[in-house]
């Protein structure tokens, strides 16, 4: 069994044993909601990623090549029907600039080999894209030490979605817009947590609200029969605040996952923090409360915080010092951290932030019901970027006919000279 047939067995048993467990003596008070979009919000914007093992060495299946991408797509919520941009795949076969869109990984037993195949799979690139022969940028390669090809690729595709939200929050985003990210606000190893933090702050300064959408985990499987029990009630699309005691109970048995997933902040080499916060559970079709899903939203959009991205000061500080609120103690060491059930949370939030944009989420499951499983543009991308089995097979086909010619390729590359003259300069008059 590989790692990712491991962790659909975990998913299933963690919602199996979620559903078996009984009901609080207390439900969680939840509110009703109807679409609509703000005026003020520019654009809609989502992404997700994906990454596929392509090609393996018989002997070694483990090694080989995986292919992975990120697809970004941008709506006008005030012009619909102007239709979709997308920077990623489309959904139909691949033509050749649908090739660039992906990456490619290599795993292979001889380390000269790999290099020189990575020399020259970018040097391909370049040629035929016009594009700058990078690496995929990890953020922290120190820490690449996963074995076998396919993990590796899912550590740069995570790192690729990483560097997606900030291109689009930095430069793509209107003032006034929301972007959708499929997973965790949390760091992963690859990722600096003052580097995620920082994101967080960039965020909230350009006036982009940033929304995490999250469909499994602990906190998702504890979920399930509260978010059943409310759906027997009403007939509208729901929400509620998921409560600290549910949080708390859902990693008190994981003391990693507990750090993981619980930390806000950007205090690097001690924990694996994010910017994930308010989270909050979304129902947008009671008949199916399968379509729920759980919302994490920027720290830094809150209230209480939000003040905090032009100071320069750590979350922690700020918690402590300035907001005088509680803060978690490592067991040992007595470490102070900021826990996500630690936050001060504001009426304002739950208006300002949380209830426009779920009737904006709502507003975009409704324009398609087919994809209710996601709100509807991230439901889009998550459908769209996946590298399927037909889109594998061209995959493979283009690479092995581009990489056929790949010393013709590099020796015209070095063979041609170099045209060392000034760019010419256009008239504009």
């Amino acid at each position: 069994m590989d790692i990712y047939d491991r962790h659909f067995n975990a998913i299933r048993e963690n919602v199996e044993a979620g559903m078996a467990r009984p009901l609080p003596s207390v439900m969680p008070e939840y509110y009703t909601l109807e679409p609509s979009i703000d005026p003020t919000t520019s654009y809609i914007a989502a992404l997700d990623g994906t990454d596929q093992q392509i090609f393996y060495v018989p002997y070694s299946p483990e090694q080989g090549i995986a292919a992975w991408g990120v697809l970004y797509v941008e709506l006008d919520p005030r012009d619909p029907d102007a239709g979709i941009y997308r920077d990623g795949p489309a959904s139909n076969f691949l033509v050749r600039e649908d090739l660039f869109y992906y990456h490619l990984t290599m795993d292979l037993l001889n380390p000269e080999e790999n290099r020189c195949f990575r020399n020259d799979f970018y040097a391909i690139r370049q040629t035929l894209s016009s594009a700058r022969p990078t690496e995929p940028p990890l953020l922290n390669p120190k820490f690449n030490n996963k074995k076998g090809v396919r993990p590796i690729a899912a550590v740069e595709r995570a790192t690729g979605e990483w560097l997606s939200l900030r291109a689009a929050v930095t430069h793509q985003l209107a003032p006034g817009s929301l972007v959708l990210k499929d997973g965790r606000f949390n760091c992963q190893m690859e990722q600096a947590a003052s580097w995620v933090d920082e994101l967080g702050r960039t965020a909230v300064r350009n006036d982009v609200r940033c929304v995490a959408v999250v469909k499994s985990g602990a906190v998702y499987s504890m979920l399930c029969p509260l978010v059943r029990e409310i759906a027997k009630k009403t007939d509208r699309a729901f929400y509620f605040i998921v409560p600290p005691e549910t949080i708390n109970e859902s990693y008190a048995n994981d003391v990693y996952t507990n750090r993981k997933t619980l930390m806000l902040g950007g205090k690097d080499h001690r924990d694996l923090a994010g910017i994930g916060a308010l989270w909050t559970a979304f129902c947008p079709d009671p008949t199916n409360y399968m379509t729920f899903v759980v919302l994490e939203f920027n720290v830094y959009d809150l209230h209480h915080y939000k003040a905090l991205v032009r100071e320069p000061k750590t979350l922690l500080d700020w918690q402590r010092n300035i907001l005088n609120g509680e803060v978690h103690l490592t067991e040992k060491k007595n470490i102070p951290h900021l826990y996500v059930t630690d936050l001060l949370i504001d009426n304002n939030d739950i208006e300002n932030l949380v209830e426009p944009t779920l009737r904006e989420l709502l507003w975009l499951c409704e324009q398609e019901v087919a994809r209710f499983g996601y709100p509807n543009l991230l439901g889009l991308a998550h459908h769209e970027v996946v590298l399927t089995s037909e889109k594998a097979s061209l995959l493979r086909q283009k690479y092995l006919e581009a990489f056929a010619t790949s010393n013709i390729i590099l020796s015209e590359l070095v063979e041609n000279p170099l045209d060392a003259t000034s760019h010419k300069l256009h008239n504009i008059t």
